[in-house]
């Protein structure tokens, strides 16, 4: 029953994510809080193995269709990306092996709400705020080791703050964001799947979840794309902004 539950909401996630640049992560996460059925350590896992077929298929997807990707930003917040991924792994990890499950969540969840708040009240007032447009190589480098880092650390894959600060910091719009972050959120799961190879925690988890997992996100980021490349701006930003509402009123139910 678990499995047949867990599809369902990674494949709504999934196709949420491509549609929004969210990713799917942060849908995923605060949910499989909810159900409580695995501990935080397994939840961030099997989120990160969603997010992660879910942007391979985005990607593709929009070079496919012809997307230009900005190469040289890409790549450097890729880069900042995937070193970023590997500190907020290792920060969870202490947390993790420090404190009690329970007390992880406890951390996480306020601080997902917290961002989330930021990213609510950006996202309405943008037009009013001034945006930038980062030429700086090591600027780049720094914004993506910011999201890699956070996103691993909460275990929501990074979309929402990927999505917001893309448009402020690099004058995208919310379609071209959303491209952008998921481009982002692809290196920074490989940092989280890569460590838990690496240091031989991939059989902690129940693997026999991985081809649903699997397979769920791939059906997700297909669907979500082709709806992302058919929606006006317009539309994407309002959808947008309904996840957000919609993830702090989930987010906040976890941590009361």
């Amino acid at each position: 029953m678990i499995i047949l539950i867990y599809v369902i909401i990674i494949l709504i996630a999934t196709i949420s994510g491509a549609i929004s640049g969210l990713g799917g992560g942060v849908i995923i996460k605060p949910l499989f809080d909810m159900l409580g059925y695995h501990n935080a350590a397994a939840i961030g896992f099997y989120s990160s193995v969603a997010v992660f077929a879910m942007s391979i298929v985005s990607i593709s997807k929009q070079l496919t269709n012809g997307f230009d990707f900005q190469l040289k930003t890409v790549l450097w917040i890729s880069i900042g990306s995937l070193v970023g991924g590997i500190f907020g792994e290792d920060i969870f990890n202490r947390v993790t092996y420090s404190y009690e499950n329970g007390v992880v969540k406890v951390i996480q969840g306020p601080l997902l709400v917290i961002t989330l708040i930021c990213i609510l009240v950006y996202t309405l007032n943008k037009d009013k705020i001034k945006s930038y447009h980062l030429k700086n190589l090591l600027s780049v480098f720094f914004v993506g080791f910011l999201l890699g880092s956070i996103s691993v650390f909460l275990g929501i894959g990074g979309g929402p703050l990927n999505v917001a600060l893309l448009m402020l910091l690099f004058s995208y719009t919310i379609k071209e964001a959303a491209i952008y972050s998921i481009a982002t959120i692809f290196f920074a799961q490989i940092s989280k799947l890569g460590s838990v190879i690496v240091f031989n925690k991939l059989f902690e988890y129940d693997l026999s979840l991985i081809p649903f997992i699997w397979v769920s996100a791939i059906i997700g980021g297909f669907i979500g794309t082709i709806i992302n490349q058919q929606l006006e701006e317009r539309k994407i930003e309002r959808f947008y902004l309904f996840l957000i509402v919609l993830l702090l009123f989930i987010s906040g139910y976890n941590v009361i």
